[in-house]
């Protein structure tokens, strides 16, 4: 909502330690550009955030200066109560406002306020209902290849800043944890947005449709009465507030009788109409929403998964610039935080992971616990993987369904294909065969835990009880990979055992081995040259 109430929203990075590592939604209004006047988005070197914070928050922070610093003295804070405003604010687009992280208030910063002599020093510190409030500016600059070059801190007032925190990044590749998503790019760094191409049409369509009404209500009901100027009526009679509309006109004076005549109600309200229905057809272009669709009015039924898929293609048309900033700018804060992990993230991480399957080949996976631990793998660098959203229009489940479907009646998926392509995909298509779906499960993961690092290669257990046929089809598939031969030959080695086993599951003996069967047969024939008793 924020994007499409104001056109431009930013989107930080928030690091409160390797446990704890999320994604912050900033306002426009607390944004300001370095240089602040650009002509374009691309000319942006740098980022100024400016908000006002709980005072204990700032210090709370892990790079600021303890409490106990003499950096603290003589910094200018207000106070203000838990969750009010205040006390000169009467518009939140007067000032600056910002969603604290600590208390949940809502504070704004008028251009005119005095709140720093107004409030100061009125309450004791003991006062629980009050709190320390200073303006936080962080500072973000950019090197010519688009890292991070520089990051500071400042604290206290628009007439007295004092430097908290100051670090060189030039000499590290780190991306700018700060991005910029914009729904209608029109040139400087802020985006226009969809409510403000829709105020003044929408505003004129309520003038129109007040003038509608009106000409109902009066004229329609009493029409027009034409008053002969020479009866020599003031003015000042005409305006009254009867309803009744008069015309003055100049007679023909050698009419006899002259008097005042009116004129029958007539319908005058096409004008008025038209131009409503005009705004509204305005209105839904500007909205780049297909009006039909929307309504459901597209023609004909849809009874395949190419015609569903274009209409959902036709419908996210108008969603693409939109969708494509908000892409890059989520990206970009993706592939600032994995660059901020391979920092703060030590080489005995343990990380759960709940879906796993052997796309992820290559980490040290323990079968027992369910973690991957990063002791020997090193988290890869943003610059050596393509970061993106996975999709940037709505996905329809009903044309996943279909397209499955039509693949299973065209023979190319198999029942038990279909089925588990319905559970990974997240449908609500019923299904069964819960075993060989679990089955499917612990043969990605053995890929996985046999697989290793690469070199050293891991243990699993075949069970009498496995579907030996889905095992060995993950495993064909898994070894057909280029990671699989790219690994060591003892790990190559043991996937051919590991395959076999399975083989003898199903009564499959390995080349040159006889059956059980000749075995017993050839132990119960005498040796040659020997003659029974």
């Amino acid at each position: 909502p924020p994007l499409l109430h104001y056109g431009t929203i930013g989107f930080g990075l928030w690091v409160e330690g390797e446990d704890s590592i999320g994604i912050e939604v900033i306002n426009p209004w607390e944004l300001i550009p370095i240089p602040i006047d650009v002509a374009v988005p691309s000319d942006v070197r740098g980022l100024i955030r400016v908000r006002y914070v709980p005072k204990d928050y700032i210090q709370g922070l892990s790079i600021t200066p303890s409490k106990k610093s003499k950096t603290w003295k003589g910094m200018d804070d207000i106070k203000v109560p838990f969750g009010d405003l205040p006390a000169d604010v009467t518009s939140k687009f007067q000032g600056i406002a910002s969603l604290t992280h600590t208390g949940g208030g809502f504070y704004i910063r008028s251009g005119q306020s005095q709140v720093e002599t107004q409030w100061k020093g009125r309450h004791t510190k003991t006062d629980k209902s009050q709190m320390d409030v200073t303006l936080l500016v962080e500072v973000w600059t950019e090197t010519s290849d688009g890292y991070l070059a520089e990051y500071l801190i400042f604290a206290g007032s628009y007439s007295k800043l004092n430097q908290l925190y100051r670090h060189d990044h030039s000499q590290s590749k780190y991306y700018m944890p700060v991005k910029i998503a914009r729904d209608v790019t029109v040139g400087g760094f802020y985006g226009r947005s969809f409510v403000d191409q829709l105020i003044p049409l929408n505003t004129e369509a309520e003038y129109s449709l007040s003038s509608l009404f009106q000409t109902i209500s009066d004229f329609e009901l009493y029409g027009l009465q034409m008053w002969p100027a020479s009866l020599g009526t003031p003015p000042e009679a005409h305006r009254g507030r009867d309803g009744v509309k008069r015309i003055t006109y100049e007679p023909d004076y050698s009419t006899p009788d002259l008097k005042p005549f009116s004129i029958m109600p007539a319908k005058l309200t096409k004008p008025q109409i038209e131009g409503a229905m005009v705004a509204g057809s305005l209105m839904d272009k500007l909205a780049n929403q297909p009006t039909e669709m929307l309504k459901g009015g597209a023609p004909g039924r849809v009874d395949s998964a190419s015609g569903l898929g274009f209409l959902y293609e036709t419908s996210g048309i108008p969603l693409t610039p939109t969708a494509k900033n908000v892409a890059e700018a989520v990206s970009g804060i993706y592939r600032s935080m994995l660059g901020i992990c391979r920092d703060i993230w030590p080489a005995k991480k343990v990380v759960s992971i709940s879906n796993l399957d052997d796309s992820l080949a290559g980490i040290a996976y323990d079968m027992e616990t369910g973690d991957i631990s990063l002791a020997r793998n090193a988290i890869p660098s943003p610059d050596e993987v393509n970061i993106n959203v996975a999709s940037e229009v709505p996905i329809s489940k009903e044309q996943q369904k279909m397209e499955l479907k039509e693949a299973l009646k065209d023979g190319i998926l198999t029942l038990d294909e279909y089925s588990f392509k319905v559970r990974e995909m997240g449908l609500t298509s019923p299904v069964g065969n819960e075993t060989a779906w679990q089955n499917y499960r612990r043969a990605k993961l053995e890929n996985l835990a046999l697989f290793g690092d690469g070199e050293k290669p891991g243990k699993v257990i075949v069970s009498e009880r496995d579907m030996h046929l889905i095992h060995q089809s993950v495993l064909s598939a898994f070894m057909a990979r280029p990671e699989f031969y790219a690994a060591s030959p003892a790990v190559r080695d043991k996937f051919t055992e590991h395959f076999d086993e399975h083989n003898v599951g199903l009564g499959i003996l390995p080349e040159g081995m006889e059956s059980m069967e000749d075995a017993a047969e050839l132990e119960m024939e005498p040796p040659q040259g020997e003659i029974p008793q």
